[in-house]
């Protein structure tokens, strides 16, 4: 049995497909197994596929119908037979060490799942952001392994809910699905995985290098914007079912409403007002009273949801134009 299996779904993305497949077969880490997915890519992609897969008997290559990347993600598991799973999108790559960085911190902390950190790159260029920071996240956390009973909830909202720049173990993720059909698929997973986990750790190197294109988003947010709301619902589901709402509401609120605001300022103009509809619907009645407003007022998000809660749509146009400056 190998040690690690590498999930990448992968839909038309010939651009960058190579630079990720590199990353992977120049690891200093051997032990591994590479699952690509192909998840109905009408360009070169598959084409790609199978020369790499030629190269490296490591590299498995599998094709389905286009379903999206949670199912793509949910077929690559199916396959997998590492101890050890981690999960890297096709227009991403890694360091030339983090597959061995994350199977040693993982394998000798005994981690249900650890996390690297991770750049953000816009496009081709270079660095835009280290997530999480540094800076907050040694606030919170001084230990090597902790849990989420160790923490103060705040830290919650520091992490970065994406399933890369991650590893887990096999046997602790077999049972938790990707949601299919939406966006945010990311965070039902992360949100399980956090409260189930009895050991995390990490690792303080950036390890995994994301791609954000900005120009795909927008096309996704017409179609799908009422998967933002269904997702926050479903959110708060997970942890009252692990017994920890009450620990989590106003974090959770504060998560959601910078979900919410992201998501509308990314937005296209033809969904924007149907956005805010549904914004106000959701938050306009909202007693803030009731959460905890020592933390509400720590956080921006509080006064910009001041802003526009029970304004007019023109209103909040004024107030978006004012923040994206």
């Amino acid at each position: 049995m190998v040690k690690v299996s590498v999930i990448v779904p992968v839909y038309n993305t010939e651009e960058y497909l190579d630079i990720c497949l590199d990353s992977l077969i120049n690891q200093g880490f051997k032990d591994f197994e590479v699952i690509c997915v192909n998840d109905g890519s009408t360009d070169n992609s598959l084409e790609i596929l199978r020369k790499y897969a030629e190269l490296d008997k490591r590299i498995k290559v599998f094709s389905k119908q286009n379903g999206g990347l949670a199912s793509a993600r949910n077929f690559g598991m199916k396959y997998a037979k590492g101890e050890y799973v981690t999960f890297v999108d096709s227009d991403d790559f890694l360091s030339p060490a983090a597959l061995e960085r994350m199977f040693f911190n993982i394998s000798e902390n005994k981690s249900d799942f650890m996390f690297s950190y991770i750049f953000q790159l816009y496009g081709m260029t270079g660095n835009i952001l280290e997530l999480p920071s540094k800076k907050e996240f040694e606030i919170h956390i001084s230990s090597p392994v902790f849990n989420e009973q160790d923490l103060n909830a705040e830290l919650y909202i520091k992490m970065l809910s994406s399933v890369c720049g991650k590893m887990y173990r096999r046997n602790f993720i077999k049972d938790i699905k990707f949601l299919e059909e939406t966006i945010l698929e990311d965070t039902l997973f992360f949100a399980e995985c956090w409260l189930k986990a009895e050991r995390i750790s990490y690792d303080l190197e950036p390890l995994y290098f994301y791609r954000k294109h900005a120009q795909n988003t927008a096309s996704e947010l017409d179609t799908k914007f009422t998967d933002i709301f269904k997702i926050n619902k479903m959110v708060n589901e997970i942890f009252k079912k692990h017994g920890k709402q009450e620990k989590y509401k106003t974090v959770l609120l504060i998560n959601q409403m910078e979900n919410v605001m992201v998501k509308m300022l990314e937005a296209s103009a033809s969904v924007k007002r149907e956005m805010f509809n549904q914004l106000q619907e959701t938050y306009g009645s909202i007693d803030f009273s009731t959460y905890d407003m020592e933390i509400l007022k720590r956080k921006n998000i509080y006064y910009a949801f001041q802003q526009i809660l029970n304004k007019s749509y023109r209103d909040f146009r004024r107030f978006e134009s004012r923040l994206k400056k």
